[in-house]
């Protein structure tokens, strides 16, 4: 009986948040939309992930323009925020323990591309407990982005890409 009072309480608590805050949020804007940088080797796009909780990720897209392997060194490419350099990134198949530890290069093939979501480190937590897992909380308004590292025939090309995030209260 103690159980069921205990959820019906949690399920009320959840109702009136969820109205209670209806109408009140936040959208939030990156301008530009989407961040792009070429040059001899390779065509890179930065496009942040946005919902109503704020922008935690971005979505990074390497296109390959030469005959050569490229090796994306995330030991060196680094998360930018307001105009510093500010720890690097979390992804897929990086353990949360590990995240700060050194992480093999992703390889690009000749005419290939890479697509990947990418988390800044410094902005990742973890939940433990019995629903253990990690999180990803907002980056700030403001100037974001990422500071890339290429490997092109033994020559290190870098890349800064960045966009202004900016929030409006929603209506």
């Amino acid at each position: 009986m103690r159980k069921y009072v205990s959820l019906s309480l949690l399920l009320l608590m959840t109702v009136v948040t969820f109205f209670g805050c209806a109408g009140m949020g936040y959208v939030w804007k990156s301008d530009p939309e989407t961040q792009t940088v070429s040059n001899e080797y390779f065509d890179a796009q930065l496009e942040p992930f946005c919902s109503a909780g704020g922008c935690t990720a971005f979505v990074l897209t390497i296109k390959n323009k030469s005959d050569k392997n490229l090796e994306l060194n995330w030991n060196k490419t680094l998360f930018v925020n307001h105009g510093q350099t500010s720890g690097g990134f979390m992804f897929e198949g990086v353990v949360f323990k590990d995240r700060n530890n050194p992480k093999p290069p992703d390889v690009i093939f000749p005419n290939g591309h890479l697509v990947k979501s990418i988390y800044p480190n410094n902005l990742v937590g973890f939940y433990s407990g019995k629903y253990a897992r990690w999180y990803h909380s907002p980056m700030d308004s403001g100037m974001n982005g990422a500071y890339l590292s290429v490997i092109v025939d033994g020559k290190e090309i870098n890349e800064k890409l960045t966009v202004n995030l900016s929030r409006t209260e929603q209506k």
